[in-house]
């Protein structure tokens, strides 16, 4: 497991980084919903929102899913846009992972490790997804957290945890999907390319307003995990295990198909 060390020690600093980056931010915005309990401002969710474009609803993904007055409906509004930098975090994190030898030169140091390219391959897939879990999980306990403090009654804490504990577990393979993609573009890239990772989740996040805002490309929706597994839609759905399924099958074969072509690649030493 030396490769797997190795990973660990090389971006234990951008995980603590993105970690406390996304929990700084949950907290921050969850700090705003108790003013969603004044008069005022369920007025104005209940009644004024309706007065508005149904296109820029649903372009905020405000014309349907549970209330923002209530905490986990408010939680589900805020995270969908902080779930972007997850993704981006994700995806980024894979797509480094085997092309960084390359790009900094340490290509020589494995060859002179006894181990095979499967096995360097397989160590650093299993890095990426325990970093992964690492990340997901502590953000998943700050968001716990955050949502029960600042619930005021609301909800009752078995409701909270129970939402925010569907929209985290379903989630989580989206960016496990978004890792895959990383790590397959890794597999055939000659140096790191951020902007390409970068790209693609924004392009995935605008299939799916494009599909909402559009019937005749209404398509769109079902190639964008980030539309599928919108943060409201899995409140009100409950966990989407066929979604899940359909992700991790795709995140597997990525995999597979990255770990195939790094076994052939030509490494530039």
């Amino acid at each position: 497991m030396t490769i797997f060390k190795i990973e660990w020690q090389n971006n234990k600093k951008n995980i603590l980084v993105w970690t406390i980056a996304l929990s700084v931010i949950i907290t921050v915005f969850m700090s705003i919903f108790p003013s969603m309990e004044t008069s005022g401002m369920k007025e104005m969710m209940t009644t004024k929102l309706e007065t508005l474009p149904q296109n820029m609803l649903k372009a905020f993904h405000l014309n349907s899913g549970p209330s923002l007055v209530e905490t986990t409906g408010f939680f589900a509004y805020v995270f969908q846009y902080i779930f972007i930098a997850a993704s981006i975090f994700s995806i980024m994190l894979g797509n480094k992972m085997l092309v960084k030898e390359e790009t900094e030169g340490t290509i020589e140091f494995l060859y002179a490790q006894p181990v095979s390219r499967r096995k360097i391959i397989l160590e650093k897939i299993a890095a990426t997804i325990s970093m992964l879990i690492v990340f997901w999980g502590v953000t998943f306990l700050v968001s716990i957290g955050a949502s029960l403090f600042f619930n005021h009654g609301v909800m009752t804490s078995n409701e909270i945890i129970s939402g925010i504990s569907q929209i985290f577990i379903t989630e989580f393979f989206v960016l496990l999907f978004f890792l895959s993609i990383g790590f397959l573009l890794s597999s055939f890239l000659k140096q790191v390319n951020q902007g390409i990772s970068m790209g693609l989740v924004f392009i995935f996040y605008l299939f799916g307003i494009v599909g909402d805002l559009e019937d005749k490309f209404s398509f769109l929706k079902d190639i964008s995990p980030m539309s599928q597994a919108n943060p409201a839609a899995i409140l009100e759905k409950d966990t989407m295990f066929g979604l899940v399924g359909i992700l991790l099958l795709i995140s597997l074969v990525c995999f597979a198909v990255a770990t195939l072509i790094y076994q052939r690649k030509d490494l530039e030493i």
